[in-house]
């Protein structure tokens, strides 16, 4: 077994003899890293005790355990004072403890790993599904504490003033101004919500966005769920085509009717995309642990080129799997976390698609609001930025009142108001302020623009 049960009984002791020695073992090792049962439940014990004020020492845990059957089978109050007879285990309890930590994280990795290898055995399970249990075997290894920091008042004030030296303005794409002004740029570490109901333009807009930053360049990872690598590429080559007025419709690359002029198009489309910082991730099913691997292999193939990632888009979120066996609720706030993780971790900014419930539908204009979030596990509370998307032109079609009527003149106005627009609505900006905008929703191209 992967483990050092004598570094655990001195972790142990140190966080009896000494608490203040509590605080510091609990930022380094925790219970659930104890390959021991029981030394793992003293542990907790010590450390819960020490946060609440009350004592921790080997008389306090003592009184805890007395009735336990295990503890009692280990030598009861002869453990604790055999634990606590000295004071060398002060000296290098620290140290020890980053050597469970480490080793625990070795275990979860080699237990993960043996999983995979038995599946691997088995037939009768899906070649995906077995890489899946190994990426996240890992993923699980690779998390540590190294991302928690401490900072003094002061300190933070002088990232803040680094960063308005540095003119850092995030992730713009420039091509959809109402976008980038609601935005105030795509920060580095945030996670910005972009949702709708189906036929609002989701997949549109993020490829918009997405190639217009590449432009801007800012490297780019897009995460495609949904779509598979030619749909993409129908749709960035619509979109790359468009020259404001015109350019090849969408319905033609796909239905293969091109003249050559078209053709000589998407070949100018190709060169353009060719050289720019962008990559596509044509995924059927991904967990958020897969993801983050995916990401940091990313961020360092960017590097490699002489460039940054900046933004990474999923598309969407619901289609991102997480630990079986949960809720949906449950299931997308796992998801939700672990994408917000995913942007601090990798100093990225990630913009995650998001469906809407048909609840929306049911409101006199079907104007989405943050409440709408609510049945879509914490969304709401961890992103930075909320931004609906609504095509009042869509809905209005459906709607058609009869012909030579009153109504149909009122219709008619109506659908002429809305004609070929989009609403971006920001419902939620931790750092700035809400609002709303419209843009340019040219539907034939697959293109979103300013007015």
């Amino acid at each position: 077994m992967i483990a050092n049960i004598e570094a655990e009984n001195v972790i142990l002791a140190a966080a009896m003899i000494d608490p203040n020695m509590v605080d510091r073992l609990a930022d380094i090792v925790a219970p659930e890293d104890f390959s021991d049962p029981l030394l793992s439940r003293m542990f907790r014990a010590a450390r819960d005790s020490f946060a609440m004020g009350k004592p921790s020492n080997a008389v306090a845990i003592n009184n805890m355990f007395k009735d336990d059957e295990a503890y009692k089978s280990a030598g009861g109050p002869a453990l604790v004072a055999n634990l606590t007879a000295s004071t060398v285990a002060l000296v290098g309890a620290v140290d020890l403890a980053k050597q469970v930590a480490d080793l625990a994280r070795r275990r979860r990795m080699a237990e993960g790993m043996t999983e995979a290898v038995e599946m691997a055995a088995d037939q009768s399970v899906a070649l995906p599904e077995i890489v899946e249990a190994a990426d996240a075997a890992i993923s699980a290894a690779s998390e540590t504490t190294s991302g928690i920091q401490q900072h003094s008042g002061a300190s933070c004030i002088d990232a803040m003033l680094a960063q308005l030296e540095s003119r850092d303005q995030g992730v713009t794409c420039r091509v959809i101004p109402p976008m980038d002004d609601l935005l105030g740029g795509a920060r580095r570490k945030q996670m910005i919500i972009l949702a709708a109901r189906p036929g609002m333009g989701k997949t549109a807009v993020a490829l918009s966005y997405s190639i217009g930053a590449a432009m801007n360049g800012h490297g780019v990872l897009y995460v495609s769920l949904e779509m598979s690598a030619p749909e993409l590429g129908a749709r960035m080559a619509a979109d790359l085509c468009f020259n404001g007025n015109g350019g090849v419709p969408y319905s033609a690359i796909v239905n293969q009717k091109l003249n050559e002029v078209d053709r000589d198009r998407l070949r100018t489309a190709r060169k353009m995309m060719q050289d720019l910082p962008i990559e596509v991730i044509d995924a059927s099913s991904l967990s958020v642990a897969r993801l983050n691997i995916m990401v940091r292999r990313q961020v360092r193939k960017f590097a490699a080129r002489g460039e940054t990632l900046d933004l990474v888009v999923v598309d969407y979120l619901q289609l991102l799997s997480a630990t079986k066996g949960k809720g949906a609720y449950e299931t997308v706030s796992e998801i939700s976390r672990a994408l917000k993780a995913i942007a601090k971790e990798h100093d990225v900014a990630v913009l995650a698609l998001a469906q809407l419930s048909r609840e929306v539908e049911k409101r006199a204009g079907c104007r989405p609001q943050l409440s709408d979030l609510r049945d879509s596990g914490q969304i709401d509370q961890d992103a930075d930025t909320v931004m609906f998307l609504l095509r009042a032109e869509y809905y209005l079609s459906k709607e058609q009142p009869e012909l030579h009527t009153p109504e149909h003149m009122k219709w008619e106005q109506a659908m002429a108001d809305h004609a070929g627009k989009i609403e971006f609505i920001c419902a939620k900006r931790r750092n700035g302020e809400t609002g709303k905008a419209v843009g340019a929703f040219h539907g034939a191209y697959q293109a979103v623009r300013g007015l």
